[in-house]
């Protein structure tokens, strides 16, 4: 009879293998949102998930799954330039032209759509 010992400790690691972090990426579909910022509302505090809600308004003659949207940004958003480096939330400025991406799910169909973002690209 094999030792229950060994073969819990076998499982044990082999669950904890397939639960490694995997790097934040921009998706490589067609974003949900491509406009430009209206208006960024800061709302971090100590408690709270939401570092900040941006108003993106979409470009005439661009088209995406939502034109006009408000996205939540938390500490899970990945953003970058549109040479894929980096940027930190406090770089991201009223007049950008941004896309981004919703989690998945997660998208209140309102007027402006609402929804936490995945990712975001800022294009200029």
């Amino acid at each position: 009879m094999k030792n229950p010992l060994l073969i819990f400790a076998c499982l044990t690691l082999l669950l904890l293998s397939g639960c490694s972090d995997e790097p934040k990426r921009i998706p490589d579909t067609l974003p949900d949102v491509h406009g430009y910022i209206g208006s960024i509302k800061r709302t971090a505090s100590n408690d709270e998930a939401v570092k900040a809600i941006v108003m993106v308004k979409a470009i005439e003659g661009l088209e995406a799954d939502y034109p006009d949207a408000s996205i939540r940004i938390d500490e899970d958003t990945k953003i970058e330039d549109a040479a894929g480096k980096p940027l930190k939330l406090e770089q991201l400025r009223e007049g950008h032209e941004i896309q981004a991406w919703f989690e998945e799910g997660g998208v209140l169909e309102s007027m402006p759509v609402q929804g936490y973002a995945k990712a975001i690209r800022v294009m200029d």
